[in-house]
């Protein structure tokens, strides 16, 4: 049975009340405010508690019958203005802040919420360009050369032609079929107009789901303030159209099932970090109990997939990752990044994948996708060329604008083609995305950590190369990562039995929780999964750490430190400042996961040890030495100063041979010049390889750019 709707009472009644709402909440100087400043502003935002404390039945009537309302609410802004000029009938009542009971999920919107004022939650997938749209259309009938009008319908998707010369308005009452129409644009009213596609937010769906969308029209003044990944609040009026598909001899098939389109009203960006995450008094309480606990990162840490044995470091970096450093903004514009990027290459069988696929699930805002089904396009954004715009060109988000203000994880990083891993770069580093494409040029924002993982190049690691040499990654995208990690799978007896003993033990508890009358037996975690998620999402929303005095020190010492071991003549260069900066968003995320606003000495060390630990596994060059270039570039020093000579030697080869050298000549060469035999044809055979050597005959060859 479906309820009877509330009776609304007759307008001129609605207009007084909506009057004395503006008036006893104090509206009357902002109406005013709006008017002065047309046509800049046009719009006055009215909270909805305003008007429920005010008058309680107006504000249910704006839920139920949101169209007469709001129009009885714009007509009595007109009268409150003390001289009706043309900016009068352009002002528009936008309530923002709908109570729980107006809110609903994208996927739970029914025919019952038809016509009614809704609050959707969501992320902006698409956005069409700002075109006009004509309301209020002007026809001329050629019989009689009268001109009418003809209102449009926002919500439909078609052109509303007369059927008559209206006598109403001084025609000649002829039918469409014993006379023409003309439309006469330049007479027409037209808005601006903006069509997006709203999506559900990626961390509140169920593992599995779609994301469903729904299209959203918006007009006048609330056009061309979103972009894709704006996470926002639209409040609007929930419409149904009727679409129709192509029949035989040109006739349109009329569909029964309806699609749904919000006309929105107010659109509220949602500027606080992850308010969309509730967090109880109670739940607040427990969390603020932490505050002041030393050991609080190593309960993290034990929390993080607590039945994946071991990678004590690898989750403590990834621990610091989801809490995040601070974003900086300087007097001369330049932005540096707060967000930090973790990537883990290591053998397979060594829990990757697990521990991504766990930390997209605690991670607030994290959205997951694996290297193997990821493009450049489904990575940053692309112009799409779709119906939903009417056949135009339109901007669609990929994960990295989605993960705004969230965290991306990539798994199966090397499984990408390089073309789309290039993407990026800029990502990355400036944490944007811009594009060019088919008429459109926008920059998106990509405000989000980056964690991914990779496999050796080889397929596991070797230990006569270099771990450099093994990552199957451009340098310049190397570089852009904070903090490497490579995982190598070594036998080791003590360590195996205990890491055996721990799956076998899992898989125990998994098949005793199985059986009947079975109780599973959780890890013994400080922080449950939920608890563990809110207590990310309350740092990161209310702590913004400083560096201390001494903090700054401690860094500070550690980098000459450590600098100081590339003074002596033909060293490689340890660090770099990308190193350092990475050293302060490490600290200021080890104070933020204490929820401490000081960024102390101990969140230094545990930096400093992070990084260490980084600098120890990857760019550590033959001779024992740190090389940051072997990280940043794939190249050693060493690897770079042999190339040298090597070139020097076959240019001098070349020279002396005519044109070109043999295998024996570059052996006993560049053993005279000091160089291992191995490494030297190691070093002939990949510039063979990259085209730079050829040979034109058999054990003859011959620099190409000599």
């Amino acid at each position: 049975m479906v309820a009877a709707r509330r009776t609304l009472p007759a307008p001129p009644e609605l207009q007084s009340r909506w009057a004395a709402v503006l008036e006893e909440a104090g509206l009357r100087p902002a109406i005013l405010a709006v008017s002065d400043n047309f046509p800049q502003t046009r719009s006055l935002e009215v909270p909805f508690g305003t008007l429920d404390a005010v008058d309680t039945p107006l504000a249910d009537l704006l839920l139920e019958r949101p169209d007469e309302v709001l129009e009885a609410g714009r007509r009595a802004m007109r009268e409150l203005l003390p001289v009706s000029g043309p900016e009068a009938d352009a002002l528009r009542l936008r309530p923002i802040g709908l109570p729980p009971t107006a809110h609903r999920a994208i996927r739970d919107l029914r025919e019952t919420d038809l016509n009614r004022f809704v609050a959707l939650d969501g992320i902006v997938r698409r956005v069409t360009e700002v075109r006009p749209q004509i309301r209020d259309a002007v026809f001329q009938c050629v019989a009689c050369r009268t001109e009418f009008h003809e209102p449009q319908d926002d919500a439909s998707m078609v052109f509303r032609e007369p059927l008559e010369c209206p006598d109403s308005q001084g025609g000649c009452g002829r039918p469409a079929g014993r006379t023409r129409f003309r439309l006469l644009p330049e007479k027409s009213t037209y808005v601006d107009a903006q069509r997006i596609e709203m999506q559900e937010n990626p961390e509140s769906l169920r593992r599995g789901a779609h994301p469903q969308g729904i299209a959203v029209l918006l007009t006048e003044d609330l056009t061309g303030h979103v972009l894709p990944g704006n996470r926002v609040v639209l409040n609007g009026v929930l419409k149904s159209y009727q679409r129709g598909s192509p029949g035989r001899g040109g006739a349109v098939v009329r569909n029964t099932t309806f699609d749904l389109l919000v006309l929105g009203v107010s659109v509220e960006s949602k500027v606080i970090e992850y308010d969309e995450i509730e967090i109880t008094p109670e739940e607040e309480a427990l969390i603020l109990s932490f505050r002041g606990d030393p050991t609080v990162v190593d309960k993290i840490v034990l929390s993080l997939a607590p039945t994946i044995r071991g990678m004590e470091q690898e989750k403590e970096a990834i621990a610091l990752q989801m809490f995040g450093g601070v974003a900086k903004r300087h007097s001369d514009g330049i932005r540096v990044r707060g967000d930090i990027h973790a990537l883990i290459v290591g053998d397979p069988g060594t829990a990757k994948s697990q521990l991504l696929r766990y930390v997209a699930e605690v991670a607030p805002r994290a959205i997951y996708t694996s290297g193997k089904g990821a493009t450049a396009a489904g990575l940053t954004a692309a112009a799409v060329k779709d119906d939903f715009a009417g056949g135009r060109w339109v901007l669609e988000a990929g994960l990295l604008v989605l993960a705004d203000g969230g965290m991306a994880v990539i798994d199966e990083l090397d499984k990408m083609s390089p073309e789309d891993r290039s993407a990026m770069h800029e990502a990355l580093e400036q944490q944007s995305v811009s594009i060019s494409k088919a008429g459109i040029v926008s920059t998106l924002n990509a405000r989000c950590p980056v964690l991914a993982a990779a496999n050796p190049k080889w397929g596991r690691f070797s230990p006569d190369r270099t771990i450099a040499e093994q990552i199957d990654l451009p340098p310049t995208l190397l570089s852009r990562f904070d903090v490497i990690f490579s995982i190598q799978d070594h036998p080791n007896q003590e360590k195996d039995r205990r890491l055996a003993h721990g799956i076998l033990a899992s898989h125990r508890e998994g098949e005793v929780s199985g059986l009947p009358g079975g109780v599973a037996v959780v890890e013994s975690a400080p922080f449950p999964t939920d608890l563990l998620k809110k207590y990310i999402a309350y740092a990161r929303r209310t702590v913004r750490p400083v560096l201390t005095p001494g903090a700054q020190v401690e860094l500070e010492d550690f980098y000459v430190r450590v600098r100081r071991q590339g003074e002596e003549p033909n060293s490689p260069v340890p660090i770099t400042a990308r190193q350092l900066e990475a050293l302060v968003r490490l600290s200021e995320a080890a104070a933020r996961a204490r929820l401490s606003p000081d960024a102390d000495v101990q969140d230094a060390r545990r930096a400093i040890g992070i990084m260490e630990n980084f600098l120890k596994r990857v760019s550590t060059s033959e001779d024992g030495k740190l090389d940051i270039d072997l990280a940043q570039s794939g190249v050693s020093h060493s690897q770079r100063e042999r190339l040298d000579i090597v070139m020097r030697v076959m240019r001098e080869l070349q020279e002396e041979g005519g044109g070109t050298f043999t295998m024996e000549m570059f052996r006993a060469a560049t053993e005279k010049a000091g160089i291992a035999t191995s490494k030297a044809e190691a070093l002939l055979l990949s510039l063979r390889n990259q085209g730079e050597v050829i040979e034109p005959r058999a054990n003859q060859y011959q620099l190409v750019r000599f």
